[in-house]
């Protein structure tokens, strides 16, 4: 209901006639989308009644009976299609200028889709109190997102981190506790090897092999957890000793090649990087039954670029990502990729073996003249002068 003011006037009725003009088109910007389809129809059939009507009464007083009888045809053909013509373009215009706000909204739920959530839909002068409150709508959906988001990022962030905390405790404990009772254990058991006679002593050197062989089991398990040469030395001999690990445990011939010099990088970009190298290297070991394996390490002026390669059964992608068991460690490398501002890329299909590929913006000054390194029992640099 519309109010009315002090002296009795109602509020449209109290300017001149352009601020009535001016009301009266405002009130009709918010009307909601279907009256505003339905006005603009209905204007527009009146118009081409009237218009048609009009040229018709003057087209039939211009000519005589019969010229008007011989080319009545012609004229309702003219006028129709003029007509036709003339309402569609009309009407496609002011269909268009009115939708315009929800292919806005479309606009932006496409951008979204692909990942891109500082789009936000702007104010439209032809949007209506129900568009207005829909808009307003996605608006806030789209910050609630971002801000589940970064809370979700922050929390992997917490996760990870206190991981490798824990990782890094558990190492130290069975390097510091574990590791010093075995040697322990394993001096007393030489000593009393001494005082034996020599019938008693092979099972004394049983004991020792055995011991031996859970020290250096326990040794590699705390390497595993947190190679200590990471933080010593880098990423480049942790990633050449996780080479040498995997050749022993899996027999599989394997290359590093290292293109370029690599100076030590921010200590959570080597930590990342050498773990999406474990968790690729693991995964070869158990599934991929491959016979080469290839891991190039590229540092450029843009990013840094750690490629894993075999010559495996693959697999598909999509299929292990609907898998929850199976896509944990895929989703794992992601994760830590994503939190130093990086990318995982997977090439694979079933009998083509598997490239992955995780990319992290760093390089620059940590990256200096070309250094290759190779497996010398396995494979031969066909560049030996290359420094």
């Amino acid at each position: 209901m519309s109010q009315m003011s002090r002296d009795g006037a109602l509020p449209l009725l109290r300017g001149g006639p352009g601020d009535l003009l001016r009301a009266l088109g405002e009130r009709a910007l918010r009307l909601p989308l279907f009256y505003k389809i339905l006005i603009a129809n209905t204007l527009l059939v009146a118009a081409g009644a009237v218009i048609g009507t009009t040229l018709s009464f003057r087209a039939g007083h211009q000519l005589s009976g019969e010229a008007y009888y011989r080319w009545r045809y012609a004229y309702i053909l003219l006028f129709a299609t003029g007509g036709t013509a003339l309402s569609a373009l009309i009407y496609s215009l002011l269909v268009r200028w009115a939708l315009r706000p929800l292919e806005q909204l479309q606009e932006a739920a496409e951008a979204i889709r692909r990942g891109q959530f500082n789009v936000r839909v702007p104010p439209h002068p032809f949007r209506d109190a129900q568009m207005e409150q829909l808009v307003e709508t996605f608006n806030q959906m789209v910050e609630t997102i971002v801000s589940n988001s970064e809370r979700l990022h922050w929390l992997s962030q917490q996760i990870l981190q206190a991981q490798e905390e824990e990782r890094a405790r558990i190492a130290r404990e069975l390097h510091d506790e574990a590791a010093q009772w075995l040697t322990s254990l394993l001096i007393r058991q030489r000593l009393l090897l001494r005082s034996l006679p020599p019938e008693m002593r092979p099972e004394v050197e049983e004991l020792q092999r055995m011991t031996t062989a859970a020290l250096e089991h326990l040794r590699r398990i705390a390497m595993e957890l947190r190679p200590a040469i990471l933080d010593d030395l880098g990423l480049v001999e942790a990633l050449r000793w996780q080479a040498e690990e995997f050749q022993k445990q899996t027999g599989l011939s394997l290359t590093l090649q290292i293109q370029g010099r690599i100076e030590r990088l921010p200590r959570q970009v080597e930590l990342v990087l050498y773990r999406v190298a474990q968790e690729a290297l693991t995964n070869i070991a158990r599934h991929a039954r491959a016979t080469r394996v290839e891991i190039t390490l590229n540092c450029s002026t843009e990013h840094l670029e750690l490629l894993i390669a075999d010559d495996g059964v693959g697999f598909d992608p999509e299929a292990v990502r609907r898998s929850r068991a199976r896509s944990l460690g895929l989703i794992g490398m992601a994760e830590r990729l994503a939190l130093i501002g990086g990318t995982l890329e997977i090439d694979s299909a079933p009998g083509k073996g598997t490239r992955i590929r995780a990319r992290v913006p760093a390089g620059g000054p940590h990256c200096l003249a070309r250094e290759v390194w190779h497996d010398e029992r396995r494979t031969e640099d066909p560049h030996p002068d290359r420094g």
